[in-house]
């Protein structure tokens, strides 16, 4: 009996061991953060195994994507293209919302990089305030990819990419369709998104770059931050109406674009355009609230944002470290190709 239980307790010692040496947790794949980025704790951290070659299939892949906000039908699209693109790639992807307050991303990328994410993707709420925390976590070898707006500098702050449009090239389309529809000559009016943020910046700067053609093209009142918001750009457009002749109102999204048709209703007379090619600025051109917006689609800014992450935590060379999506122009002849 004696024998039969030491042979029953040895069996077990051995099994023990063969999981022990089987269940250790893995570093974290070339390229990618280097203390505990795979998860798990700090045993984790320290093992010396080999990551899988396909660590992504295995769930091993641990991203992060922060949004500036999660309030319009643009940054409802970039969630669902990032989750699309995690399910095919078998990502661990979390996503989180800044609700436009700087301090709390800050806050998000440092929990982050603590909780061992082994990339991070952010939309700066604050392009200029940003870097450091890029930066730190950058340091900690976390792959950081800076998505739609561009940090200031991003190259210089440990930013391995920036997925992203061409926000100037964008503005300049916009305004050159305004210029053409309204032969050249008008009163117009700008709704900007929030002052300090770069693609709205570079977007402003396209339309600048047109409007200099144009001088019969008249602002008759200062461009408006409207936030990127749909009420704002309403009830800024309302009150506009009662004090201005305007022929065109041109806005930095979409967003603020059907705030401006909703202001104005549906066959206006007033050229309403806006940037982004969302689902609620389609419906708004079908009904004609609104005449057109230049797609450059952010679901899309997402994917190959999360792409580029893959391949750097695999250590991969991306082509090119800056990723542009196309701008195209949309309005009632094609925007049934695009819903």
């Amino acid at each position: 009996m004696k024998k039969k239980l030491m042979a029953i307790l040895m069996a077990g010692i051995l099994s023990a061991a063969m999981l022990t040496g089987c269940g250790g947790s893995s570093s974290a794949p070339a390229g990618g953060a280097a203390d505990g980025a795979a998860g798990g704790d700090a045993a984790s951290a320290d093992a010396t195994t080999e990551a899988p070659a396909d660590a992504a299939a295995e769930g091993g892949y641990k991203i992060a994507l922060i949004q500036q906000h999660q309030t319009n039908a643009f940054q409802i699209a970039v969630t669902e293209a990032a989750e699309a693109k995690a399910k095919e790639l078998g990502v661990d992807l979390t996503i989180l919302s800044a609700d436009q307050d700087a301090a709390k991303q800050i806050s998000q990328i440092e929990q982050c990089t603590s909780e061992g994410y082994q990339a991070i993707l952010f939309e700066p709420v604050d392009p200029d305030g940003l870097g450091d925390a890029a930066q730190a976590a950058a340091d900690k070898g976390v792959i950081m990819i800076n998505v739609i707006s561009a940090c200031t500098d991003w190259e210089n702050h440990g930013i391995s990419a920036l997925s992203c449009g061409d926000n100037v090239t964008a503005g300049e389309t916009e305004m050159q369709h305004v210029a053409d529809l309204l032969g050249g000559k008008g009163n117009i009016a700008i709704l900007t998104g929030p002052s300090g943020d770069s693609g709205g910046l570079q977007r402003l700067e396209g339309y600048e770059n047109i409007l200099k053609n144009y001088p019969d093209m008249v602002q008759v009142v200062e461009p408006a931050d409207c936030q990127w918001d749909t009420a704002a750009a309403q009830g800024t457009v309302e009150s506009w109406l009662s004090a201005y002749d305007l022929n065109a109102i041109i806005c930095e999204n979409d967003g603020m674009a059907v705030g401006a048709g909703n202001a104005a209703g549906a066959d206006s007379g007033i050229i309403i355009t806006g940037v982004d090619g969302t689902p609620d600025g389609f419906e708004a051109i079908k009904d004609g609230r609104i005449t057109g917006t230049v797609s450059q689609d952010g679901g899309a800014m997402a994917a190959n944002g999360i792409e580029a992450a893959c391949k750097l935590i695999d250590g991969e060379t991306l082509e090119s470290n800056t990723i542009i999506t196309t701008n195209i122009w949309i309005d009632k002849e094609n925007v049934a190709d695009y819903e």
